[in-house]
């Protein structure tokens, strides 16, 4: 391909994620498998330049100010302030952009000679972050904001969870290592490796036989966490396509039946929970864990009334902790979104608490940085639930894995972030029903 090809196909993508509500890796991916003549540099490119975009657009709308800001425009932007002679690449020619009009032309004059990075630049948009979600992450994190932000916005290794209950780390990573993909331990979970992101892991007989699964170790930690054992009885109680469900099984031990516990995988969609089958399969705990479609007058809930030792929220939430994994969640994020999410988590927590037994516990946990989707969300649970009380979570962290990792871990919850952890965003919080 031509370069003016590949701007165009940049153009063409980044147009399809501002239009959908797909994942961009989804909507990237499927572009590529229906044109396999596109040779790797020419992916590559594209690629860079989609994602790059994606991770500079809220700059260069701050550069854009009053132009029409869409994708042609955002990547005409992005070209000129890298010193790229446009012309030659908005050429008109059969696969490239149209040639630039004169309103283009004029973003192109005023832009020439200029850095993404220009001093003038509010905070907001340095941070790459739209204006009224750093209103809200500021106060958070103080002085770190920025920091915080470049962290969440530089791309995102791979973990990958190792099936403790048949393999060593050490083992798993040797045979990692046998395939070609270097591994090295995860800094806090005793459960992780960490590779390149763009490692084939799927190809690999580690992976084929089930003895590792990509798993943040921000997610990896969360499950332990839990303090699942082979006696209880857990349940997942927003399992999707079960990640933590199969971690949690690997800590009670449920490979071959060994376990006197019992694990439960719920989710409001079968769909989901159908997801879970091959993984299943892979971590042969096939007929292992119920699975249960939760639903409105949902008898099934009346029935497990105060049955579980561990009940584990990770609800649905903005995904705001997984920026660095998926930038284009950063524009399609709304005011209103949030608040839709902060009331449906507030229903959740309030459906799943009965589930949990006296001295039992509740586990909520979100892939959120904002206060709103967490501790807030808690303090109005335990508002209605004075039969709840916070478990501080240097109590649990000891509890299940041992000696804290460092000495900062302040408060009552955890609070994981790229910049501090280098994991996703994560936030725990941990509750005990009294035992009267």
């Amino acid at each position: 391909m031509l370069p003016a090809a590949r701007t165009e196909a940049a153009i063409y993508l980044l147009g399809k994620i501002a239009d959908e509500r797909r994942p961009a890796d989804d909507i990237v991916r499927a572009w590529f498998q229906a044109r396999r003549f596109v040779g790797s540099k020419d992916r590559r490119d594209i690629r860079e330049r989609v994602y790059g975009v994606l991770r500079r657009i809220n700059r260069l709308e701050w550069h854009l100010a009053d132009a029409e800001k869409n994708a042609r425009t955002r990547v005409l932007a992005d070209l000129v302030l890298e010193g790229e002679n446009v012309a030659e690449l908005f050429d008109g020619s059969t696969h490239g952009p149209k040639p630039l009009d004169d309103t283009e032309q004029a973003i192109v004059e005023r832009l020439t000679g200029k850095v993404l990075d220009d001093p003038d630049m509010p905070d907001y948009a340095r941070g790459e972050i739209p204006e009224w979600l750093a209103q809200k992450l500021q106060p958070i994190m103080g002085d770190t904001f920025l920091k915080e932000m470049a962290a969440m916005n530089a791309p995102a290794p791979m973990d990958l969870r190792v099936a403790l209950a048949r393999v060593t780390r050490a083992q798993a990573q040797q045979a990692l290592n046998k395939s070609g993909v270097k591994a090295k331990a995860t800094p806090y979970s005793p459960l992780g490796l960490r590779i390149e992101a763009h490692s084939d892991i799927a190809r690999t007989p580690a992976f084929k036989k089930g003895l590792v699964e990509v798993q943040d170790e921000g997610s990896q930690l969360l499950s332990l966490l839990v303090g699942a054992k082979a006696s209880m009885q857990v349940v997942d109680y927003c399992a999707g396509a079960g990640g933590k469900t199969l971690a949690i099984a690997d800590r009670m031990g449920l490979q071959g039946g060994h376990s006197a516990g019992r694990l439960v995988a719920c989710d409001i969609e079968e769909s989901r929970l159908k997801r879970m089958d091959r993984r299943l399969h892979r971590a042969r705990l096939d007929d292992l864990v119920e699975r249960h479609v939760l639903g409105t007058g949902d008898a099934w809930a009346e029935m497990n009334e105060g049955a579980f030792d561990r009940v584990l929220v990770d609800a649905p939430c903005t995904g705001s902790g997984t920026w660095r994994r998926h930038p284009e969640q950063k524009k399609r994020l709304t005011e209103e979104r949030l608040i839709e999410l902060m009331a449906s988590q507030d229903e959740m927590l309030n459906a799943a608490a009965p589930l949990v037994k006296p001295g039992g516990r509740l586990i909520y946990a979100t892939c959120s940085l904002l206060a709103e989707e967490n501790e807030q969300r808690l303090d109005a649970f335990l508002k209605l639930h004075p039969d709840f009380q916070v478990v501080p979570i240097q109590t649990v962290w000891i509890e299940t894995m041992g000696e804290l990792p460092c000495p900062e871990m302040p408060g009552d919850y955890l609070r994981l972030t790229p910049h501090q952890h280098w994991t996703d965003g994560f936030f725990v919080g941990i509750l005990q029903r009294i035992d009267s």
